[in-house]
């Protein structure tokens, strides 16, 4: 699935953004929304899972399939696709057992939803289908289009967008009618990212220009974004690049500026915290003094009362600090998350020009620059996305970079296979990216002279901790070896070089075996791991 197809995801999830399900519990008196509102995700799951317990309590298993609804859509928010999944099942249970065919109906889009990410099409398009089926039959042709529209989505992650034009069409003209901002929003990416598939440049651009207002209006910031990107995306495909850079800046700067605003409003969030809790502390304090002056003659009583104020003032202390280091881990991840979105720019910026180069070398060393670039960019991501700031977890990191450059190269498993043998290693940053930068160039060597003429191989990175302590990697491929691979005595030694200048960096020495295929040893004595 190509880069376009990947927009059907985000265009699959639109209209479940912002969109939670009332549930209320009679007895309580409580409407979860109203609740809900100016919350994040985590402290809605909290929220919902409280109401569940009262919902059991009160044995009121008619509001258990929204509760799971809800549920579902969140962790769905939070990336939690399992969790997502087991509540969307026990969702979907409780619909059927009473029969709630409206809710029942958009539980079966969600499910159809998680199919799709798990590529199971066939699954997916069954529950859209039956989604559909129900929303036609409460008479809410709106919700019945949208869900057939889904499977558009469906077919365009196939590489069959031209099947997917009629449902997004259609679903266009049910909107249309509505009067739904929200749903028209919905339909016009549909259309723009349909028109861009099929290579319909000037409708991509119009319907793209349509959703892009509509956003706006909404005050819809990640679709306006994402919308943005896509533009850039539809201009540079077309021919025009200066306006796809034009487009890609204001992409870069629309991002940082809503991040700006958001970082703001968390920062006064938490300093308006750390003033009330200041406050209270000085109450806490005058309180203990009026407490001595009244118990002065009781001495025993006066030292209790003191011992108690200094660990209700110790425990304040504690909880400021911890708020603190919070802010902290908050403005780092954000600086990785920073880096991560600039690397990722440059990599952009290196693919357009690539694709105005003739010339062979230099087209290599764009490329090859790009998948530097992307390196680093990978390292960063795993930083900002991980629980642990400080450190890289080196197994799925090196799985991601073989992956990405298998796409670089354009091959694909059945022709090359990589084989992973790594332990399980945590390293701080400044292991990670010379070590991440010298396996690029080291699988990148491979890709390029060992496999010439289509010819099909193995090649295998493994990763580990020798006896005497050393960090060691080793890269090798099962190809033609120097001998075959003429072309590698014409290349420059750039990549050669690099790979000796990070090897010393963290005291290492590069041992190259050669004979059937090729392989590179390196044993790292400076390297930090993290716990």
């Amino acid at each position: 699935m190509n880069y376009y197809h990947l927009l059907s995801v985000f265009f699959l999830l639109l209209p479940f953004w912002g969109t939670a399900q009332k549930v209320d519990l009679d007895s309580f008196g409580l409407t979860l929304n109203e609740q809900g509102k100016g919350k994040t995700d985590a402290e809605n799951i909290a929220l919902y899972l409280t109401y569940l317990k009262l919902a059991e309590e009160a044995q009121r298993q008619d509001l258990y399939g929204g509760i799971y609804y809800n549920l579902a859509l969140y962790q769905q928010r939070q990336n939690n696709f399992e969790k997502c999944q087991e509540y969307i099942d026990r969702s979907i249970h409780w619909l059927k057992i009473h029969a709630d065919t409206t809710n029942l109906a958009r539980s079966y889009i969600m499910s159809g939803i998680m199919d799709f990410f798990k590529k199971d099409y066939a699954a997916s398009a069954e529950k859209l289908e039956l989604s559909a089926t129900l929303y036609e039959a409460t008479g809410n042709s709106l919700r019945a289009a949208f869900a057939k529209a889904k499977l558009g989505n469906v077919y365009e992650a196939q590489d069959l967008p031209e099947q997917a034009t009629p449902y997004f069409a259609a679903f266009f003209e049910v909107a249309q009618s509505s009067g739904d901002s929200s749903m028209m929003m919905s339909a016009l990416i549909n259309l723009a990212s349909n028109a861009f598939n099929l290579k319909q440049y000037e409708p991509a651009l119009a319907y793209n220009q349509q959703s892009l207002e509509y956003a706006e209006a909404l005050h819809r910031h990640h679709e306006y974004e994402q919308m943005l990107w896509l533009k850039s995306l539809i201009e540079e495909d077309k021919g025009s690049p200066e306006a796809s850079i034009a487009t890609l800046r204001k992409y870069v700067t629309f991002r940082d500026s809503f991040l700006n605003e958001e970082q703001n409003r968390q920062i006064a969030e938490m300093e308006t915290q750390y003033e009330t809790e200041k406050k209270e502390a000085t109450i806490a304090l005058q309180e203990v003094a009026l407490q001595q002056q009244r118990t002065r003659f009781w001495l025993i009583l006066g030292i209790l009362a003191i011992a108690l104020a200094g660990g209700a003032l110790l425990f304040r202390l504690t909880r400021i600090l911890r708020k603190r280091n919070e802010e902290k881990e908050f403005l780092i991840k954000e600086i990785h998350h920073r880096v991560k979105n600039n690397l990722q720019v440059l990599s952009s910026l290196l693919y357009l020009q690539s694709k105005h180069i003739k010339d062979d070398a230099a087209l290599d060393a764009v490329r090859e620059g790009q998948n530097r670039v992307d390196a680093m960019g990978l390292i960063h991501q795993k930083l900002y996305m991980g629980d642990n700031m400080a450190a890289v977890e080196m197994g799925d990191y090196l799985r991601n970079l073989g992956d990405t450059l298998l796409d670089s190269f354009g091959l694909d498993e059945d022709r090359i296979k990589i084989n992973y043998h790594v332990e399980p290693l945590h390293l701080d940053v400044d292991t990670a990216i010379p070590l991440g930068l010298i396996i690029n160039e080291l699988v990148t060597n491979s890709l390029k002279y060992a496999f010439p003429d289509e010819r099909p191989g193995t090649l295998e990175i493994s990763l580990w901790k020798n006896k005497n302590g050393q960090l060691c990697l080793k890269v090798a491929d099962d190809g033609v070896g120097k001998a075959g691979a003429p072309e590698l005595k014409n290349s420059t030694s750039f990549g050669t070089n690099l790979v000796q200048i990070l090897s010393k960096k963290l005291k290492g020495a590069p041992q190259v075996q050669d004979g059937e295929g090729y392989a590179t040893v390196i044993e790292f004595e400076n390297f930090k791991e993290v716990g």
